[in-house]
């Protein structure tokens, strides 16, 4: 095994399908449900417009927060931007979701450091 992917996920709540590809990927990613596992560690960043995605009020939320509660469930680690999920009212969101708040750039900066391939969604 190696490899690590780090999945960044900057669309919001308006590309809902590229939101929930990008989630599901990432657990496919690490779950293997088409073959054997061959990566070492896969991780989620909320960032921008993709910290929307928690905001409960939204009409997907259901969908959304479906989809984080099974990364959360397959051991994968959800993190989202504590400057930008803040001022959007969602840390409680955030936090009962098991979403991991962090610094995006110090977060992003020890990954890549640490050996993490970068995906954007």
């Amino acid at each position: 095994m190696s490899g690590k992917l780090l999945f960044v996920i900057q669309s919001g709540p308006e590309s809902h399908y590229n939101v929930l590809w990008g989630l599901r990927m990432a657990k496919n990613t690490w779950t293997h449900p088409y073959g054997e596992k061959i990566l070492d560690d896969v991780r989620v960043l909320l960032f921008g417009r993709g910290v929307g995605i928690i905001n409960p009020k939204l009409a997907e939320s259901p969908e959304f927060e479906e989809s984080i509660l099974e990364l959360n469930e397959a051991g994968v680690e959800v993190a989202a931007c504590v400057s930008i999920a803040e001022p959007l009212g969602l840390m409680e969101e955030a936090e009962s979701l098991g979403i991991k708040l962090v610094h995006a750039s110090q977060y992003v900066a020890e990954k890549v450091s640490e050996g993490y391939t970068v995906m954007n969604f």
